[in-house]
């Protein structure tokens, strides 16, 4: 059984901080933004499971727990953090595990579960050696965090764009990741769904959720680009031949990466 290490607090992100004066405390958001915009739920992943248990014993920092499954399951106090405070044997606890039978989170009983949800997509491309992940909100906003260790390996087979719902604990750490689906294969041949209009041209640039395109010769013009599609558009490089398609705003909804001229 792995018993996940809970090491860090919230990193403070550049566009947006987390900040938290240690782990276990409410989350302060910096630059005047409301913690709200993340649109967390309480609630754990659809692919997880909250399981109930009675504490059977302690040895130094391990707590042996009764599931009424065949083995016991095995939490670090410090992993618990505040949660960890006031737990005796026979008391009782409730135990998320997710997908792989891994423990990411757990607390004493209470009304909600010891996690909260919000959705959004992988903003860049994530390094499990530095422990943050980026993730873009549907607003544009870039939010960072640090990662469990029990969530990397799911965070790193992400790709930059890929929608999914992410879980954070008290301390608003990550903790546990959903895939929604992977972004389009932006390949010559690309399915895609009728758009509403189609251009093409040479990307240029993108900045302030606008992207640039050379349409010809000393012509370039300037589109909005919907959030979640950002993070693809991001990689192209300069001179790049793609076509995009524009909704009934005129907002960029998806892109193909064309032959080059």
């Amino acid at each position: 059984m792995r018993v996940f290490n809970m090491r860090h607090c919230v990193w403070v992100g550049v566009m947006l901080g987390l900040c938290l004066p240690g782990c276990g405390s409410s989350a302060k958001l910096m630059s005047g933004l409301s913690i709200e915009e993340l649109k967390p739920v309480p609630g754990i992943l659809s692919s997880a499971r909250l399981l109930k248990g009675t504490i059977h014993s302690f040895t130094g920092d391990r707590v042996e727990v009764d599931t009424g499954e065949r083995a016991p399951r095995y939490l670090s106090l410090e992993a618990g953090g505040d949660e960890a405070r006031g737990l005796q044997v026979g008391g009782a606890v409730e135990i998320m595990v997710n997908d792989r039978d891994d423990i990411v989170a757990y607390q004493r009983p209470a009304e909600t579960p010891p996690t909260k949800v919000f959705r959004g997509s992988l903003g860049k491309v994530f390094n499990p050696e530095k422990e943050r992940v980026t993730i873009r909100l549907d607003t544009g906003r870039d939010v960072g965090f640090y990662a469990r260790s029990v969530a990397m390996e799911k965070l790193a087979a992400l790709e930059v764009g890929e929608t999914a719902d992410f879980a954070v604990d008290r301390a608003y750490l990550l903790v546990d990741v959903l895939s929604l689906g992977k972004p389009r294969d932006f390949g010559v041949g690309s399915s895609l769904p009728a758009p509403q209009r189609r251009v093409e041209g040479a990307f240029v640039t993108i900045g302030d959720g606008r992207m640039r395109l050379r349409m010809k010769i000393d012509d370039i013009q300037s589109f909005s680009v919907r959030p979640l599609l950002q993070p693809a558009i991001e990689q192209l490089t300069p001179n790049e031949a793609v076509a995009i398609y524009l909704d009934g705003q005129g907002q960029v909804i998806d892109m193909v990466r064309t032959a080059r001229r």
